[in-house]
């Protein structure tokens, strides 16, 4: 009893214990079992892009330099000194102003000497004309004198017949006829030689005017005009230098006649060729300096880079450029290149090793082996992947998401309208 009477004072807080342990054995015992938890594989969330393949014109982006096939580097023809340039690089000036202006002086002489002698030589076939109509008068003349010794002979001859004339004047007569037949075949001569005089005189008169012409072309040679409206690039004299036959002076484009220069992908030259043999046009839009001009390809060029197994290809810009624009600006070209038939366009982000994509087929990622047939360029946003696999289907859903595990099979779940979370399971 003396033992229970000491235990008294420890009963209440054994008690507690004994019936809270009760209580938290009647509800493990009695608790609710919780939903079993299902085992499965997650689904990732995807955006997608329902695709129609279809034909599509794509856009290549190249990417070259200005220049223009009319750049002229105009230099002196005729030696002198520089008398005035009033033009200066960068001005834009229309055909027919002048670029630089040569002291004249010397030409201006040169010229004043040719002209007087082929008015000496004109001259001098005049005299042989009005000389020639006296030789001809003069034959006619001579053929009667030539008669009349010849009478005069006959006459002396016979009174000598008779003994009514001495030997002495019939030798006078005969001697008179002589000389008149010598002058007649000299005054024949002169008339018959004429034409060829004539003609040694006409080469003279010809060879002078070719020189009066070469000074009058060296004077107007003097003033270096501008061939076509364009641009100066440079300007290689100021007044007072001395410049040669050669030497330049002006450079100058016509700013009517700009060119891109570009080099096409070898992947793509085989259809702008296809393209150009069936006079087909192919458009592009060019970018320099923050302008866009609209251009068409109008030639490939004669030469392939050394570096690159493309060619290069001249784009004529077809609107009338801004007159500012310095050659070998660079210029960003966008090329619309011919339709081509089943392509699809996806953002770059739908795409593997550019040659994979994966399409959502009953919630399965299926993966596609496509061919890369260019971009499509968006007027309000970034550029499409023009892509193109004989396995697309019209209406497949394509994964735009990159997922960093993507394989054939993955489970996936699209996105929902306002849904967080692409691209995590």
């Amino acid at each position: 009893m003396e033992a229970l009477h000491r235990m008294r004072p420890y009963l209440p807080p054994l008690l507690i214990l004994l019936i809270g342990a009760g209580l938290f054995w009647v509800l493990v015992v009695t608790r609710p079992e919780p939903p079993a938890k299902e085992e499965g594989e997650p689904a990732w969330v995807v955006d997608v892009r329902t695709v129609s393949p279809g034909p599509r014109a794509p856009t290549l982006s190249l990417y070259g330099r200005l220049e223009s096939p009319r750049h002229s580097t105009r230099t002196a023809a005729v030696e002198g000194d520089v008398e005035a340039v009033p033009v200066r690089e960068g001005r834009v000036v229309a055909e027919g102003d002048l670029l630089v202006r040569l002291d004249s002086g010397d030409i201006e002489d040169d010229l004043a000497q040719r002209r007087a002698d082929l008015t000496e030589i004109e001259a001098t076939i005049e005299e042989a004309r009005a000389q020639h109509r006296a030789d001809q008068e003069s034959l006619e003349q001579q053929q009667a004198l030539v008669e009349l010794a010849g009478r005069a002979v006959d006459r002396a001859e016979e009174l000598a017949g008779r003994d009514m004339g001495s030997r002495a004047e019939l030798d006078t007569a005969r001697e008179a006829r002589r000389r008149a037949r010598l002058e007649l075949i000299r005054q024949r001569l002169q008339v018959e030689s004429f034409d060829a005089r004539l003609e040694g005189l006409e080469a003279q008169r010809q060879r002078a005017a070719a020189q009066v012409a070469q000074a009058e072309r060296d004077l107007e040679r003097t003033r270096v005009e501008a061939p076509f409206r364009g641009r100066i690039t440079s300007v290689e004299v100021a007044p007072g230098d001395r410049v040669r036959a050669g030497d330049e002076l002006v450079g100058l484009y016509d700013t009517d006649a700009l060119e891109v220069r570009a080099t096409i992908p070898a992947t793509r030259v085989e259809a702008v060729v296809r393209a150009l043999e069936a006079e087909r046009t192919i458009t592009a839009t060019v970018r320099v300096d923050g302008r866009e001009l609209e251009a068409e390809l109008d030639r490939l060029g004669g030469r392939s880079p050394q570096d690159s197994g493309g060619v290069e290809a001249l784009f004529r810009i077809r609107e009338e450029a801004p007159a500012d624009l310095a050659l070998d600006r660079f210029a960003e070209v966008t090329v619309e290149m011919p339709e081509r038939p089943g392509l699809v366009a996806v953002p770059y982000s739908a795409l593997y090793d550019h040659d994979r994509m994966f399409v959502v087929r009953e919630g399965r990622m299926v993966r596609l082996e496509v061919e890369r047939a260019g971009q499509h360029a968006v007027a309000d946003g970034p550029s499409l992947a023009l892509v193109r696999s004989p396995e697309l289907r019209d209406g497949d859903r394509v994964v735009t998401t990159q997922l960093p595990r993507a394989r054939d099979g993955l489970k996936v779940r699209v996105r929902e309208d306002g849904e967080a979370g692409a691209g995590t399971p």
